[in-house]
């Protein structure tokens, strides 16, 4: 015989484990849709911002070396981090063996 309470457990389990699987598909679908919009508006702010430096490029007489030229002075070195040097090994020396 089973008991009711049991029974009532393991509805609310199946129901609880339900809603929890169609909460997952909603976030998935958000996810995705999400990602399609961030990527449609990074394009877009890329190509407003390409307009705005070649219009200010016109404006002071930039040519792409002297633009290239600035990139490279203000940018991040490539090795941010002080090379280590290893320590050297110096040579054993070796001990007389006692006669």
């Amino acid at each position: 015989m089973i008991e009711p309470e049991k029974e009532n457990s393991r509805d609310l389990l199946a129901k609880m484990e339900a809603e929890e699987a169609a909460a997952r598909e909603k976030v998935d679908k958000l996810t995705q849709e999400n990602a399609a919009k961030r990527k449609e508006l990074l394009e877009k702010l890329r190509a407003d911002d390409l307009a705005d430096v070649i219009v200010k490029c016109q404006m002071h007489s930039f040519t792409f070396t002297d633009v290239k030229k600035g990139l490279k002075a203000k940018g991040a070195a490539r090795n941010s981090t002080p090379r280590k040097s290893t320590a050297r090994k110096t040579p054993t020396t070796r001990r007389k063996k006692s006669p």
